[in-house]
C-alpha cells in the first residue's frame, strides 16, 4: 500500500506552508529533479524554489545532490522527496494529536466547563471558582456548559486521525515486508550437480588396471 498523497500534502502544508504544495507535486515519486526545471515549471525564480525546498529540508523531507556545470562553473542542485521520513513524521504527528484530543476529553468529563454568556472566556471549574464565577471582562455570571457536543465532536476527530494513522502504518508495514515477499516469490533454480572429476579419473584407472583372469591349468599328478 502506497503512502496516500493527501496525507503527504497535509503534512507538507502544516510544516512548510501551503505554497509548497505545487512544488511537492512536481518532485513526488521522482528522483533528482533539477531546481532549474522546478523553477521553470512553477514560473518562479531559483531563489524562491530554494526557499521552499529549504523549508522541507528543515524537517528532513527532501534530500539533494549537486553537480557542477562545466560551462558556467556553478553548482546545480537536484532534489528528491523523502517518502520514508514523511511517513515517520506523519505517524508521529498523528499520535501526538490523538493524545492531545484524549486529554481534552478527559478534562471536559472530569472538571466541567464554564463559559461567559457573551463568549468572552471559557474556563474549567477550578478557574471559574478562582474568578468567583464572574467574567473578568464583562462581569457576567459564568454558566456551566453542556460538554456532550464538544466531547462527541472531539471523538469524531480522534476516529478520523486513527483512520489516517492506520493508513500510514499499513504503508510502513508493507514497505518492510515487501522485499521479503518478493524474495519468497522467486522460484529457486535447480542446480544439477556435475560429476566430480576425481571420481571419474579413479574409475578410468581401475578399468585400465583390471585384466582378464587367466584360466588355471590342472596340475599333473606325480606317479
Amino acid at each position: 500500500m502506497r503512502l496516500p498523497q493527501p496525507l503527504i500534502e497535509e503534512l507538507v502544508k502544516e510544516v512548510a506552508g501551503e505554497d509548497v504544495l505545487p512544488l511537492l507535486r512536481l518532485i513526488l515519486d521522482k528522483e533528482n529533479v533539477s531546481e532549474f526545471k522546478i523553477a521553470d515549471k512553477l514560473g518562479a525564480t531559483v531563489n524562491q524554489v530554494r526557499n521552499m525546498l529549504y523549508r522541507l529540508n528543515e524537517h528532513n523531507l527532501v534530500s539533494f545532490t549537486r553537480k557542477k556545470d562545466k560551462q558556467k562553473g556553478w553548482y546545480i542542485y537536484f532534489w528528491t522527496f523523502n517518502t520514508f521520513n514523511a511517513r515517520a513524521l506523519i505517524i508521529e504527528r498523528k499520535q501526538k494529536k490523538i493524545a492531545a484530543l484524549k486529554k481534552i476529553i478527559s478534562e471536559e468529563n472530569a472538571t466541567g466547563i464554564f463559559v461567559c454568556p457573551n463568549r468572552c472566556i471559557r474556563v474549567n471549574a477550578e478557574q471559574a471558582l478562582e474568578l468567583e464565577y464572574k467574567c473578568p471582562r464583562c462581569n457576567s455570571l459564568l454558566k456551566e456548559e453542556d460538554t456532550r457536543q464538544v466531547v462527541e465532536k472531539t471523538k469524531q476527530q480522534i476516529e478520523k486521525l486513527r483512520a489516517e494513522l492506520n493508513e500510514a502504518l499499513a504503508s510502513e508495514e508493507e514497505r518492510r515486508e515487501g522485499p521479503k515477499l518478493r524474495q519468497q516469490e522467486k522460484p529457486r533454480k535447480k542446480v544439477q550437480k556435475k560429476p566430480q572429476k576425481k571420481v571419474l579419473k579413479k574409475k578410468k584407472r581401475l578399468k585400465k588396471k583390471a585384466k582378464p583372469k587367466k584360466k588355471r591349468r590342472p596340475h599333473a599328478r606325480r606317479r
